[in-house]
């Protein structure tokens, strides 16, 4: 499955890079897929990854390319889901006007053969709803330094479940 998406952002493409990428390790601060996140180093990768809580389960990403000059990274998830063969995504930022920038996501994910069969009219709709859920996350983040209903929400849920308080 392959899922490509772009969005434009009222905000530098510096300010979202700095999100992105300076701040890779805490995607949890603002993706409502994600709950808890860790910067981690990696053996044999010079970029890292980081060590994510999502809606999916406990997943590790692998920084696989890194382009700072031109606002670009991949990574690879390790420990997927049983459902999940294998995941890759590609970040990018581009610079559209003086505060205006454009965020693409290029998400390539094989699914476990048995678990499509019989769970793909499920699962499909969930990772596409999802995708289009982080990336209104990320834009509204970055425009108002809030977080979206969907956020606030799913860390509560995440955090009753834990025991903690959500941040």
């Amino acid at each position: 499955m392959k899922i490509q998406k772009t969005i434009k952002i009222n905000a530098s493409a510096e300010k979202v890079w700095e999100v992105l990428w300076g701040d890779y390790g805490q995607v949890c601060k603002w993706a409502s897929t994600v709950n808890s996140s860790d910067y981690r180093e990696v053996q044999g990768s010079n970029n890292g990854g980081r060590a994510c809580m999502s809606t999916w389960g406990e997943i590790h990403e692998i920084v696989e390319n890194l382009d700072i000059e031109n606002k670009t990274y991949t990574y690879y998830a390790d420990g997927l889901p049983a459902i999940m063969k294998s995941a890759k995504n590609t970040w990018k930022v581009l610079q559209k006007g003086v505060n205006t920038s454009e965020v693409s996501i290029d998400l390539d994910i094989e699914f476990a053969t048995i678990p499509k069969i019989f769970m793909g009219w499920m699962i499909v709709p969930k990772m596409k709803k999802d995708v289009n859920q982080t990336l209104a996350d990320l834009k509204y983040f970055i425009e108002t330094g809030k977080l979206t209903e969907a956020k606030i929400k799913s860390d509560q849920k995440y955090f009753k479940k834990k025991g903690q308080k959500a941040a």
